[in-house]
């Protein structure tokens, strides 16, 4: 019934993407290399048939899923449009208003808890020490304070995982699904944008929005998420990576963040 051909996934051994053949349709096989990988995104494909391509079979014992094959191109290596990223902001806002099943993940704050306790600690090694203790005076105060209503978000939401068609957005890769507020899936997103017109039509599409507490924990996560990609960079020797991570960090901590 399956028919496996080339692999066609990214080079960075988090899973194994091949295309394939399914019962005569074609469909993607993507083989992960982590259980809880496989759960979530199994969960994720679950929860949201919207936006997603179709789960067409799934196999835990080796930890596959069969998924439908839908047209487009990968929106990293397309030019960046208002139609596109007004289609992103469109998406996300209909998983995040999907109603969630029984979410048996760790909640938004612990999350976010754990990744400040494995960057922080390793940032000083790069990282100017006062922009550093900044960052996590701003997100452990973000953390203490009111937080905003948890939604199930899809954890990687960025250009990578999405297909475009020039019409119709799919978004794919899910294997980082979990709770946590809305924001928390814009904020690589928006300081990755080159262009303030497509944050606004990220945002039209979106429909709404933030409130004061999603500001609030927006502008610290965007300053952390910053400085954790300059860590993961500095570390894997991404030169280029590093540089624009902290312009983007000094920025963020020398201007209001929206």
């Amino acid at each position: 019934m399956l028919e496996v051909g080339e692999h066609i996934g990214w080079d960075h051994g988090e899973a194994q993407v091949y295309a394939a053949c399914w019962q005569g349709r074609p469909a993607v096989l993507k083989r992960h290399r982590q259980p809880h990988k496989f759960a979530r995104e199994l969960y994720g494909y679950r929860t949201w048939p919207a936006h997603l391509p179709q789960l067409l079979h799934s196999v835990p014992e080796r930890l596959e899923l069969v998924l439908e094959r839908r047209p487009g191109e990968c929106a990293l290596l397309v030019s960046p449009t208002p139609d596109l990223y007004w289609a992103a902001g469109a998406a996300l806002r209909v998983l995040h208003d999907a109603a969630p099943l029984a979410i048996p993940f760790d909640t938004g704050r612990h999350d976010l808890e754990r990744l400040m306790n494995a960057f922080v600690p390793r940032a000083a090694s790069w990282i100017d020490p006062a922009q550093v203790q900044r960052v996590e005076a701003m997100t452990r105060a973000a953390l203490s304070g009111p937080f905003p209503a948890v939604v199930l978000r899809h954890g990687d939401y960025t250009a990578r995982n999405w297909l475009w068609d020039g019409s119709r957005l799919t978004v794919i890769d899910v294997e980082h699904a979990r709770p946590g507020p809305a924001v928390l899936d814009t904020a690589k997103l928006l300081n990755a944008l080159p262009d303030p017109a497509l944050a606004q039509a990220f945002q039209s599409g979106y429909g709404r929005g933030w409130t004061a507490e999603e500001h609030a924990l927006l502008r610290a996560v965007r300053c952390f998420d910053a400085l954790a990609l300059a860590v993961w960079c500095a570390e894997h020797t991404d030169r280029a990576g590093y540089e624009q991570s902290t312009a983007t960090l000094t920025g963020l901590l020398s201007s209001a963040v929206s």
